[in-house]
């Protein structure tokens, strides 16, 4: 019982290595391209990227946290990483709504700037489970 902290941390330690870096590369990604001078129209597609690599790195997470926590049927794997993907991009929304109140931000540009970038990062999330899935089931048979 002493050194489960230490098995945790190898956890951690895995989900840096193994999940986390693809979320990280896309937010990188925003930044570097918000600090252009004239940033290209790409939001939309990292949007879906971002969905996509949320949905990844849940993926990998469930994985990665199976012999501790128990291994799931696949169908119930894909449906816990899309809900856990969808929850997330709440989440963004929802922060990026309180520090546009907090701070006087305008990080959301109104009702179809905040709808248009939950429905791509969900479709993004979608279309990669969904194609893992299928890879998955062909590579089984």
């Amino acid at each position: 019982m002493a050194y489960n902290w230490l098995r945790a941390l190898d956890m951690l330690g895995r989900l840096l290595r193994e999940a986390l870096w693809a979320p990280a590369l896309i937010v990188a990604a925003a930044l570097v391209l918000a600090h252009l001078p004239r940033a290209p129209d790409w939001w939309w597609f990292l949007h879906i990227a971002g969905g996509a690599a949320v949905a990844f790195c849940y993926l990998r997470a469930i994985h990665i946290a199976g012999p501790r926590l128990g291994v799931l049927r696949p169908a119930a794997t894909y449906l816990l990483a899309f809900a856990l993907s969808c929850t997330t991009a709440l989440a963004w929304e929802i922060g990026e709504f309180t520090v546009d109140q907090l701070a006087g931000t305008t990080l959301q540009e109104g009702n179809f700037d905040t709808m248009s970038d939950l429905i791509l990062g969900v479709a993004g999330a979608a279309a990669y489970l969904a194609a893992r899935a299928i890879r998955n089931s062909r590579d089984a048979s």
